[in-house]
């Protein structure tokens, strides 16, 4: 793990073949699949809820994130609730600023699926310097929920895959 400031960033370096499948899962998404919607900016809803059974595989990827954050944050996994979303970025699609500090979440964080040439770069703002960091399929990017960030212009023909989540004390 590389850490820099309230930045921390990881690698699931044997998820080329998990990557793979989740890609082949979300693309083949039914409408009713996606069960909620939000943050619709500039013609796209940023965040697509999905069910697990959807998509069983991404169990992995989500249980990597919980155990990586229970290490970040020194607090047993079983005291931890995560939340997730996809992140389905087109060609010309941008995320504006924004924080995650809207309820009681103590991290928040991106796992890249599949990521194109000249994808969309994270831009996370901590103080009066900019951290950008480019993208790619395994990456992990862990940060504080009150960190100002965004995701700069997706430029390829192909669509770049994210999940993105929030971490949170676990309902007592």
């Amino acid at each position: 793990m590389h850490a820099r400031c309230c930045i921390i960033i990881s690698e699931c370096r044997d998820c080329d073949a998990l990557n793979a499948i989740l890609r082949v899962r979300i693309e083949s998404l039914l409408p009713g699949d996606i069960v909620h919607r939000n943050h619709y900016l500039g013609g796209r809803y940023e965040n697509l809820y999905v069910a697990l059974e959807s998509i069983p595989e991404m169990r992995v990827i989500l249980d990597l994130a919980t155990a990586q954050a229970a290490h970040i944050l020194n607090r047993p996994k079983k005291d931890l609730r995560l939340g997730w979303w996809l992140n389905i970025m087109h060609p010309g699609d941008t995320t504006g600023a924004h924080t995650h500090d809207d309820a009681d979440e103590l991290l928040a964080g991106v796992y890249y699926i599949d990521v194109p040439p000249q994808s969309g770069k994270l831009v996370l703002q901590p103080g009066t310097e900019e951290v950008v960091i480019a993208p790619r399929a395994g990456l992990f990017v862990f940060f504080s929920p009150a960190l100002m960030h965004a995701v700069t212009r997706h430029e390829s023909h192909r669509p770049r895959l994210a999940v993105g989540f929030n971490v949170g004390p676990a309902p007592a």
